[in-house]
This record gives C-alpha cells, sequence and structure tokens, in this order.
C-alpha cells in the first residue's frame, strides 16, 4: 500500500486493510471522475470532427455524381441528334432514361442544402438545351441544320458549365469547415473536369457529322482548348503523378491511360482530320458516340473508385472515433462501478482470490481453462497469487504466439506469401480420395533472363506480381502456391478438366496483359507455360508428374500457352 494509504494513528480509522481501501476507492473516485472529463471530451471533439469529415466527403460525392449525370446526358443527346429514322425511337428513349437520372441527381442535391439559387440556373439551362434536343431529334435527318445542333451541344456545355458554381461552392464550403481536405477537394474536381473534357472533344464533332458539313475552323480551335485543358488535368492525377494511391487506382489510371488517352484521343484525331478536309467522316455520330463513350468509361471508374476510397477511408475514421467515443464511456462507467463496488464487496473481491486465484495458476499450468472459486486471503498472498497468474498467462501468450508463427513459417513463402510446396501438398493431402481434383503448374517464361539482365531485386519484383495477379484471377477458387523458384501451382477441388484448363488460360491471360515497368524505364511483358492435369481416384504424384509433363509440352511448344494432360484411352 502507498504510505499515504497506511493507519491513521490518531483516529485508527485507516488502520485496518478496509480503511485503506476506502481511502483508496476515494481517491480513485476522483482521479477517474477527472480523467474521465479529460478523455471523453477528446473523444467527443475527435468523434464530431470524424463525422463532419464523413459528412463533407459523401455530400462532395453527390456533388459530383450529378455533376456526371449531367455530362453523361450529352451521349444519349448527341445520339438522338443524329440517329437515323429506324433508331430515333430508341435513341429519344435512352436520352430520357439519362434525362430523369439527372433531375434525381439534382432532386438529391436539394435535399442536401445547395442553394436553390444555383440548382434553378443548372435547371434552366438544362432544359433550354433539352428543348433545343428535342426538337431537332423530331426533324427529319436531311433537315437537321449544323448551327442548330451546335446551339443544342453549346446549351449542354452551358448547362454544365453553371453547375460548375456548386462545385465551387460546396469546395469552399469543405476548406472552410477543414482546410485540410485540400489536396482532396482538388484530385476530386481534377477527375470530375477530366471525364468533362474529354466528353466535350467528341461533343464538337457532333454537329458537322449529323449536318454533313466539314468541320469549322471555330471547331477545331474548341476542340484544341478542351484537349489542352484535358492534358493539364491528366498531369495532375495520371500515371506519373506524384500522389501516393491505392493498387485499384494506379490499375485504373493505367486503364484510362491505355484506353483513353491513346485509342480514344487518336480516335477524335482521326475523325477530325477527315472532317476538317472532307466533311465526309469515316463514321456516323451514334457509332462515334457509342465508341468514344466506352473509350471514356475508365475516366469515370477511375473518378468512383478514388472518390469511393476517400469516402470509405473517412467513414472508417468516423466508426474509429465513435467506437473509442464508447469506450471512453463505457470504460470509465465500468471503472467507476468497480470503485464504488470495491469497498461494499472487500470480502468477495479481495479476501477470497487465494483459493480461486491458486486453481487457476493450476489450470493455466496444465492448459485448462481456469474454474476459480472463491477463497478467503490476505493481501500479501494475494500479491503473489496474481504474481503467478501473470508470469503463467505471459508465458503462455509467448509460447502460443510462438507456435503460430513457426506454423506460418513452415507453410507459406517468404517472397510471396502463398503456400508452400510442401503446405500444398498437405492440402491435397486433404482431399477425399473419391473428390476429383486438379492441378495447374506455371512457369514463369525467359525467367533467368530477367533476373540477368535487370537483377534479382527485380526477379523478386516479377514473382510477387505474378503471386498477386494469380490470387486476383483465381479469387477463392482454389489454392495457390509457389512451388519454387519461379514455378507456381493452382490447386483446385471439383469441377472438371475444361474448367482447370480455362482457369489456366485465364491465369496466362491475366500474366500477359500485365507489363512491368523494368528498372531501365520498358515495359516488360510477362509470360508463363501451364500445364494442367488431374482427375478423381487420381494420387498425387501422378497429378504431379502429368502437369509437369504437360507444362514441358508448353514451353516445346514455345511458351506462353496452356497444355493439358489426357491420359491415353
Amino acid at each position: 500500500m502507498p504510505p499515504s494509504l497506511h493507519a491513521d494513528t490518531n483516529t485508527g480509522r485507516f488502520e485496518g486493510l478496509k480503511g485503506r481501501l476506502c481511502l483508496m476507492a476515494l481517491l480513485a473516485v476522483v482521479c477517474t471522475l477527472l480523467l474521465a472529463t479529460s478523455t471523453i471530451s477528446a473523444s467527443i471533439e475527435a468523434f464530431r470532427k470524424a463525422h463532419a469529415g464523413a459528412g463533407n466527403m459523401r455530400q462532395f460525392t453527390a456533388i459530383f455524381d450529378a455533376a456526371n449525370f449531367i455530362s453523361a446526358e450529352r451521349g444519349p443527346a448527341n445520339n438522338l441528334m443524329t440517329a437515323s429514322e429506324p433508331k430515333r425511337i430508341e435513341a429519344r428513349l435512352k436520352w430520357r432514361d439519362v434525362v430523369v437520372s439527372t433531375d434525381v441527381a439534382l432532386d438529391e442535391l436539394e435535399r442536401r442544402g445547395i442553394p436553390d439559387a444555383m440548382i434553378d440556373d443548372v435547371r434552366a439551362r438544362l432544359a433550354a438545351a433539352r428543348t433545343l434536343i428535342t426538337a431537332i431529334g423530331q426533324q427529319p435527318r436531311d433537315g437537321r441544320r449544323y448551327q442548330e445542333i451546335h446551339a443544342a451541344v453549346d446549351a449542354m456545355f452551358a448547362a454544365r458549365d453553371s453547375y460548375r458554381r456548386i462545385i465551387e461552392w460546396q469546395s469552399g464550403e469543405i476548406l472552410r469547415r477543414d482546410p485540410d481536405l485540400a489536396t482532396i477537394v482538388v484530385q476530386g474536381i481534377a477527375l470530375s473536369d477530366l471525364r468533362e473534357y474529354a466528353g466535350r472533344l467528341g461533343s464538337y464533332l457532333i454537329a458537322p457529322m449529323a449536318a454533313g458539313t466539314a468541320v469549322t475552323p471555330q471547331d477545331i480551335a474548341a476542340s484544341s482548348v478542351a484537349r489542352g485543358r484535358l492534358l493539364e488535368v491528366w498531369d495532375l492525377v495520371g500515371p506519373r503523378s506524384a500522389l501516393p494511391v491505392s493498387d485499384p487506382i494506379r490499375l485504373k489510371r493505367q486503364e484510362a491511360e491505355d484506353t483513353f488517352m491513346r485509342q480514344g484521343l487518336t480516335l477524335i484525331d482521326e475523325q477530325m482530320a477527315i472532317g476538317s478536309r472532307s466533311g465526309h467522316f469515316s463514321l456516323d455520330g451514334v457509332n462515334l458516340t457509342r465508341r468514344y463513350v466506352a473509350l471514356m468509361q475508365p475516366l469515370g471508374e477511375l473518378r468512383n473508385i478514388y472518390m469511393s476510397e476517400i469516402v470509405s477511408q473517412f467513414e472508417t475514421r468516423e466508426r474509429e472515433a465513435q467506437f473509442a467515443l464508447y469506450r471512453s464511456g463505457l470504460i470509465t462507467a465500468v471503472l467507476l462501478m468497480l470503485v464504488l463496488g470495491l469497498v461494499a464487496a472487500v470480502q468477495i473481491y479481495i479476501l477470497r482470490p487465494l483459493l480461486r486465484g491458486a486453481q487457476a495458476v493450476i489450470a493455466l499450468a496444465d492448459e485448462r481453462p481456469a474454474d476459480l472459486v472463491s477463497a478467503r486471503g490476505e493481501v500479501k498472498e494475494i500479491r503473489r497469487l496474481y504474481g503467478a497468474i501473470g508470469i503463467l498467462s505471459h508465458r503462455l501468450g509467448e509460447r502460443a504466439l510462438l507456435t503460430n508463427q513457426l506454423e506460418i513459417l513452415a507453410a507459406t513463402d517468404g517472397l510471396t506469401g502463398l503456400l508452400n510446396r510442401r503446405a500444398l501438398e498437405g492440402q491435397a493431402a486433404a482431399v477425399a480420395q473419391d473428390t476429383a481434383q486438379y492441378l495447374i503448374l506455371l512457369d514463369i517464361d525467359h525467367f533467368k533472363s530477367i533476373n540477368d539482365r535487370y537483377g534479382h531485386p527485380f526477379g523478386d519484383t516479377v514473382l510477387r506480381t505474378t503471386a498477386d495477379l494469380m490470387r486476383l484471377s483465381a479469387g477463392q477458387s482454389g489454392c495457390l502456391a509457389r512451388f519454387g523458384g519461379e514455378e507456381f501451382a493452382l490447386l483446385l477441388e471439383g469441377g472438371s478438366l475444361a474448367e482447370a484448363a480455362c482457369m489456366a488460360r485465364k491465369l496466362r491471360t491475366s500474366i500477359e496483359n500485365s507489363p512491368l515497368k523494368a528498372p531501365d524505364g520498358a515495359m516488360l511483358t510477362v509470360t508463363a507455360s501451364f500445364g494442367v492435369a488431374g482427375g478423381a481416384h487420381l494420387p498425387w504424384n501422378d497429378i504431379l508428374v502429368h502437369a509437369d509433363a504437360a507444362l514441358y509440352k508448353a514451353k516445346d511448344a514455345g511458351r506462353n500457352r496452356v497444355r493439358v494432360f489426357r491420359a491415353p484411352v
């Protein structure tokens, strides 16, 4: 006991254990209340900030969702203005569906507190644009004029430009509440602008295509401005930007660069060049819109992934802060209850734990659950008892942790995190004999050449990337393992040999279509050869030998292919 809690020599009130415990309880209550006040106040403030941040991000996402609907409305509108007579009804129905989605998104913004004047301005401009589009869509195709279509396209641009006031207003509100969100705000606006400017590039061709006229110098100039803005935004969010990103964003940015920044811009350049010379395009407006919208899809998906991850991060912080607040309140309540009940329950909680503690020590030593019972004892013995319990619990915890680590090391490959060969063979042995199982062996082609040319660190990167691609492609379909060196394996339980071969082809395509950036800056295409074998009532060794034989056939046939072992009839 602390000296301050020893017996009061004048009154004798604190000479016994009960008196000292009463004084300790009183001091503990005071300290607990002081600590609880500080802790809970901090937890409340942390939760308030996290809750506000999550709300800001959800609001921000809703703002960009509505912006995307407005931008996306141009595609069906362009189809309607350029569609032939047989396809006009279908084009009109699709456009109306998108119009409804846009209006629903704007209604949601009204419920979220966006100023009515801003939304009303956007609605008015949309209504004006839709009126022009409807009128053009009702005219015979030969009667559609360049100026009318150009005016309708410009009206849609004006509606989207008017909506930018909402984005800027909401961004200002968010930064006013939390200036630390500046990077996220800038990134969100950039990703939204990326989709918008990409869409405008295609829309500048619609009026000349629909009217059968050459692209005007004004259209060329406007397209050049939009392209310049697009490239500026892409520098902020593209693969060469310095901002840290997750794997899904990195992969989607690469897809956007491969799909839109190369193929999409090339498509626009080709049509712009043809149309500026003669006015006779190689595509009509409907087909151009269809192809171009498909090429733009990764841009919208990139924005969605980014905003989804940001919202998820903030919601996680909100949940953690809420849990911390609940935990602080619960701990405070529990501590107060324990302290206040200590004096009344001194016989139960202080003087009787000896026997219960002794039995607990024995139970822990025998690796049995502790069955504690009440016992009477003295303070010195209680201290010894709980010291023994602490030692035993600590040592048992160390032993369990060490055992778990040894089991993990024995079953996994340290470089890739996959099962090792021994663990995979154990999985195969556990499969019932009457259950079909199939083994896919793959060997990275020319792996030694990769190591020799780029070094072993890059070779390790190739191995880890291959393992990641196998996880992504196989999902929960089977057991993955590194068999040794550059050789990997996938064990499938059930199904058929044809399904196993199909999975092998899927893995082969995934690896081939995922080039890596080599140390010298070149994009290196990695390929692998595959051998597939298996069936029901087959010993593991036979399956392994057959798969290995099929793998060597794949190599002999030129590598980067799949070969299936089929037993002779």
